[in-house]
Order: structure tokens, then sequence, then C-alpha cells
């Protein structure tokens, strides 16, 4: 916004000087009759025509909707990735607790069969 307020500032100034022109030359107008047509074509350009015009390139010029496009475009961006980046390490955990239920599963059966091994002759001993 800053690097295109000069625009801005030319046009309130283009048009604020049309304003106080035209009302001179509207004055003028009434007090000299013969001139009425020229000064009213005079009085209406500047400030109107002249201004909104450089308030147009102004508007033209400034990129803030752009930027905001591009800011927003890669925020978006941004946020893909870390869902990818999310996505993975739920993965990679659901993997890590399938590996170490079937590891404890694994080392209860052992133990189980270790017990059941070491209980059965102690039992046939009674």
């Amino acid at each position: 916004m800053w690097q295109n307020i000069k625009y801005y500032l030319l046009a309130y100034a283009v048009m604020a000087t049309g304003s106080l022109v035209s009302t001179a030359l509207q004055l003028l107008a009434a007090e000299f009759p013969t001139g009425r047509p020229v000064s009213t074509l005079a009085a209406n350009l500047p400030g109107v025509t002249v201004g909104g015009l450089i308030m147009v390139i102004g508007f033209l010029k400034d990129s803030r909707v752009q930027q905001e496009r591009e800011r927003a475009d890669r925020e978006r961006e941004r946020a893909d990735q870390e869902r990818e980046r999310a996505d993975r390490a739920i993965a990679e955990l659901d993997r890590l607790r399938t590996e170490y239920e079937a590891a404890a599963k694994a080392l209860i059966q052992r133990l189980e069969e270790l017990n059941n091994g070491q209980s059965g002759p102690s039992d046939a001993d009674k």
C-alpha cells in the first residue's frame, strides 16, 4: 500500500484543486456569462476526470490483492505439507503399535509355553 500511496495523494490533490478551480470558474461564469460553456467544461474536467484517472491508476498498481492471494496459496501449500507429514507420522505410529502388539503377544505366548512346560512335570510328580 505504501508504495502506491503517492497515487492516492496525487489523485486527492488533483480532485481538491479541481473542485477549487471549478468553484472559481463557476463564480466567474456567473459574473461573465459569455464564457459559460467553456468555464463549465473546464470546471468539470480537472477534478472528476483527471483525479479519477489517477485514482484508477493507483488501484491498478496496487498489488495488495495479488500479494494476499500468493500468501494464501503459500499457506494452503504449507497446510497440505503439514497434513501429509501428520499422515505419515500416524502411519508410522500405527506400524510401530502393530509391531509392539505382535511382539507382546509373542512374548506372552513364550512365557505361557515356558510356564506350562515347567508346571507340567511338577504336576506329574505330585
